[in-house]
């Protein structure tokens, strides 16, 4: 029961669950946001110290037009003194004369906050220790003569924030959160929050954390493991947000949030009609618009596009932008190889097998190098028993050859940025007690492992895998090519060299593994026909083209989310059946769990698999490889 209303629901984000630790919401999420953008300015002012002298006159600039805060009831002054702080105002800020001791905790608090190492676990833990001091403050008028002048600006390196005060403040939080809301002082205003900080924009974290979580359900909504979140659970959570003021949207909080919360399902595609399979169903297609291309710039090449409900090509449509990625970290190869240990000997030893015998005996010939003996008494039993003979009783060696090239094709999409080591934890491991002063107790602990853990995204086990590939297809000799490709619209697809088939292996070839990294979307046709081009070119008995992407194709312009998606799946089917007929076989690997829904459309008579575990990816790449060119 997540204790709004008694909506016998669980947290739809983990912002919510966060904030409804709160007795007053709005409190809370004005003392977070202030928190959060004093510690996203530090970071800012160490990652960029070009900058710093500038950022810190903006900031300056920010203090002059805020309001006076002797003007303002003491909690709301309380927070207006948090909001100075971090704007880097440590001289001269006032604070209540009874509650200076509460004010330089505050400070304590907020300037381990902006430590350039803070991380958004260190920003949440800062807002629960400051709300368990300045929601204790009452909000009422303050007299003039009541107020001191504090100088932070000596002695802020030595603030410090001991244990004893931290238990004090969580046995304080703790019966705070036991007490009633409505024991409020007669005196006490209505807390309103304080002016924003012009240059830090808008922040809603709640909401943004919402709408993403909406837009991933929405693309994932055919898996079984999801379940749908409901008009009325966003409703209900709406209604109990800080960052909205629905009443002032619509007069009525239940027709507001009602209205709003479909808003949010429309801009996250939820309430699209969705289709049964790829090829039927309603079609909705948003035509990119213009004319033939050509190519402007050197290392530029034009192909068609397949529309298929046109059953045919919009000619010289995409724009393919051929680059050699950059160099990065040199150790990135050999460290790559270091960490997976046994098993680069155990693959490479497998490979190292597959490497045919030099020469290979062939019998039954007319002549050759030598007699074969059980030929030639085979011959001579003929001649006793009347049969016809075969004069074929000579032996030669041919000399044998792997005769095979492969493509590697990576997406490099934006979305192979996601992490994926927190979907190896099982939900206990996550699960966050519902106590506030557990929660903090939680909170610092996982903050503690989140510094220990190395997080890998979806880009980091490809770029491993490419690392174990070129260390196994080194054993055999086999020419290969590696390439990423992304793009954004048909005049922008970004196809890059890591390694090219002409190319032999360097050190320059293996620090470019260390650049790949996630980049725009999904066009996947162009990439397919323009590495199909090089395969072809090659002299090669078996030619082969690995494509490893995390999800569907899709594009600006011919793809929107949400609302078509075929064009993009029969347009890369297309060039797939395109490189077969140039005798290419095509070979489609994906960690996206719902990519049978599309695979099977895009791969018709051609090889796929779909890992359920994104960790196996590596040695499941070389498994494939070995096994298919065998």
């Amino acid at each position: 029961e997540n204790g709004s209303g008694g909506l016998e629901t669980a947290w739809l984000t983990d912002m919510q669950r966060y904030f409804d630790l709160f007795d007053d919401r709005k409190l809370a999420l004005d003392i977070f946001t202030v928190v959060e953008d004093g510690r996203l300015d530090g970071r800012v002012r160490h990652e960029y110290p070009g900058i710093r002298r500038s950022y810190q006159v903006v900031q300056s600039d920010s203090v002059e037009n805020r309001p006076d805060i002797q003007e303002l009831p003491m909690k709301e002054a309380m927070v207006e003194f948090l909001v100075r702080l971090s704007l880097q105002q440590y001289k001269g800020i006032s604070a209540p004369k009874q509650y200076v001791t509460e004010a330089r905790k505050i400070a304590s608090i907020a300037q381990q906050a902006v430590h350039p190492e803070a991380t958004v676990e260190d920003a949440a833990e800062a807002t629960l220790r400051i709300y368990a001091i300045i929601s204790q403050i009452p909000n009422e008028e303050n007299p003039e003569d009541n107020w001191e002048d504090l100088d932070l600006e000596d002695d802020q390196e030595q603030l410090s924030f001991d244990e004893e005060d931290l238990e004090m403040l969580l046995s304080q939080f703790g019966q705070m959160m036991e007490m009633s809301t409505e024991g409020e002082g007669e005196g006490d205003e209505e807390y309103e929050s304080s002016q924003d900080v012009d240059f830090r924009g808008d922040f809603k974290p709640e909401l943004v954390q919402l709408l993403s979580m909406l837009r991933m359900q929405n693309q994932d909504r055919r898996a079984e493991s999801t379940e749908a979140v409901s008009q009325e659970m966003l409703e209900e959570m709406l209604k109990n947000s800080a960052e909205l003021d629905l009443q002032a949207v619509q007069g009525d909080v239940d027709e507001s949030s009602g209205l709003f919360a479909d808003n949010m399902m429309r801009e996250a595609g939820m309430n699209m009609p969705p289709t049964d399979q790829y090829g039927q169903g309603p079609l909705v297609h948003v035509d990119e618009q213009g004319d033939s291309l050509d190519p402007d710039e050197p290392q530029t090449f034009v192909y068609d596009e397949w529309d298929f409900r046109a059953e045919d090509y919009k000619p010289r449509w995409c724009i393919v932008r051929q680059k050699v990625m950059q160099e990065g970290d040199p150790a990135y190869f050999g460290t790559t190889l270091a960490n997976y240990g046994s098993l680069v000997t155990k693959i490479r030893r497998q490979f190292e097998m597959m490497v045919p015998e030099m020469f290979r005996k062939v019998r039954k010939l007319e002549d050759g190098e030598d007699i074969d003996i059980d030929d030639l008494i085979e011959f001579i039993v003929d001649i006793k028993t009347g049969s016809s003979p075969s004069d074929k009783f000579y032996w030669r060696r041919n000399k044998v050859q792997r005769d095979v090239a492969v493509a590697f094709l990576i997406d490099t999409s934006a979305s192979t940025a996601e992490a994926i080591d927190d979907a190896k934890r099982t939900p206990d491991d996550w699960d966050a007690p519902d106590d506030p002063v557990e929660y903090m107790v939680w909170l610092r602990t996982r903050r503690g492992e989140a510094m220990r853990r190395t997080y890998k995204r979806i880009i980091d086990v490809e770029k491993e895998a490419v690392v174990l590939i070129i260390n196994a297809l080194e054993a055999i000799g086999d020419v290969y090519g590696i390439y990423g490709f992304s793009g954004y619209g048909r005049e922008n697809v970004e196809f890059y060299t890591i390694k090219d088939l002409d190319e032999n292996l360097s050190d320059r070839v293996k620090k470019r593994i260390d650049r790949i990294a996630p980049l725009h979307a999904t066009r996947m046709g162009p990439a397919i026909r323009h590495a199909s081009s090089k395969l072809a070119k090659q002299d090669a008995r078996t030619k082969l083209l690995f494509l490893i992407s995390d999800g569907r194709p899709q594009d600006r312009g011919y793809s929107r989310e949400g609302v078509e998606k075929e064009y993009a799946v029969h347009d890369t089917k297309m060039a797939l059946d395109e490189a077969k007929r140039q005798e290419i076989n095509a070979f489609c690997l994906t960690v996206d769990k719902n990519g049978h829904d599309y695979l099977k459309t895009m791969c018709t008579d051609m090889g796929y698999e779909v890992l359920d575990d994104i960790y196996t990816l590596p040695e499941r790449l070389l498994y494939l490889y070995k096994r298919l060119t065998m």
